[in-house]
């Protein structure tokens, strides 16, 4: 919790004017409570915060009042305070640690793989505004996050707001270009994306990508590079091939790189690429590391409490999204 430096929490806060002189429960309170209830592994409800501000000083010295008797938290103003609290406020949190993270964790291994992937909440029956429905009954509203993990850090996030961010091939493409990419920074994303369209735009953004091709997809070959297998892998390379894809029934120029690979199953796994200097083997073992977000998104949703709403207002649960995400980095 130290380094959610209380001097950055003041300094954003009067910057981002989250707290105005009539608001007893202050940005700092809302931040750290989440934060802590996360790190202890405590139920996240409005009830719960406002047993915990009851039992912990340091959070009850918080709120802003200068009467002791009245350093007590009712759960339902929290609610209606976070329905309203600027999100700005805690996405500038977030983005300050992460930053520091960034610096620290710069040197790790595999800190330049940067994987790409969504997750949403699903609440059944009842609306949130600006929600979206991506499946399910005609009712049921979700929220939707797109998550860059740089290395093991949650370095980028963005929320889905509009319909049409259902679909991956919008949502994460956004995702990937607002993302503060490094030149030598390998972005890892799913089956999801696959417009031609948006495979050429990375390349012209001089943006290295490894993902994989459904295997009906049709394309052209264009030339055929030299196979090579490694003794200790469990893929078995089978080809290497400069491919041209299709798009709308038409070959178009992009000159992507197909790597063919059957694994101990006997399963065939196509791997589509722009960068030309790793060997065919090192493509797949550096896709095999996507898988670390998923595992990462059953981290936060089963050890970190982000698997329900907290509030049926979207600002609210942005606010509890973005605490999360801060815990999430304290553990890193």
């Amino acid at each position: 919790m130290s380094y959610l430096d209380d001097d950055k929490l003041i300094s954003l806060g009067k910057l981002y004017k989250v707290d105005k002189p009539n608001h007893k429960i202050t940005g700092a309170f809302v931040v750290k409570s989440f934060v802590k209830s996360a790190l202890l592994s405590r139920p996240i409800s409005l009830r719960s915060i406002e047993t915990l501000a009851g039992s912990s000083l340091e959070l009850s010295s918080l709120l802003n009042t200068k009467n002791e008797d009245k350093r007590k938290l009712d759960h339902s103003s929290l609610g209606k305070r976070l329905d309203k609290i600027s999100t700005d406020y805690f996405c500038a949190l977030y983005e300050n640690l992460a930053n520091k993270a960034s610096a620290i964790l710069s040197e790790s291994k595999n800190f330049n793989i940067y994987r790409f992937d969504s997750t949403i909440i699903t609440l059944c029956g009842l609306a949130i505004k600006d929600g979206l429905n991506a499946g399910g009954g005609a009712k049921d509203t979700q929220i939707k996050m797109s998550v860059g993990l740089r290395g093991s850090l949650p370095s980028s996030i963005r929320f889905c707001k509009d319909q049409s961010e259902v679909s991956e091939d919008i949502a994460l493409v956004k995702a990937i270009n607002e993302a503060k990419l490094e030149k030598e920074d390998i972005v890892l994303f799913d089956r999801g994306i696959s417009k031609s369209e948006t495979f050429n735009n990375f390349t012209k953004q001089d943006i290295k990508f490894i993902t994989r091709l459904k295997k009906n997809r049709k394309y052209d070959v264009i030339s055929q590079n030299k196979i090579q297998n490694r003794k200790d892998s469990k893929l078995e390379i089978i080809s290497d091939e400069i491919i041209n894809l299709y798009q709308k029934r038409k070959s178009i120029k992009n000159d992507l790189r197909l790597i063919r690979a059957i694994n101990d199953s006997g399963t065939e796994i196509l791997f589509l690429t722009n960068i030309n200097e790793m060997s065919s083997i090192e493509v797949a073992d550096a896709y095999k590391l996507r898988w670390d977000i998923e595992v990462f998104f059953k981290f936060l949703k089963q050890n970190l409490q982000f698997k329900h709403f907290i509030t049926h207002n979207l600002n609210g649960m942005m606010v509890y999204i973005y605490s999360i995400l801060i815990a999430a980095i304290l553990f890193v």
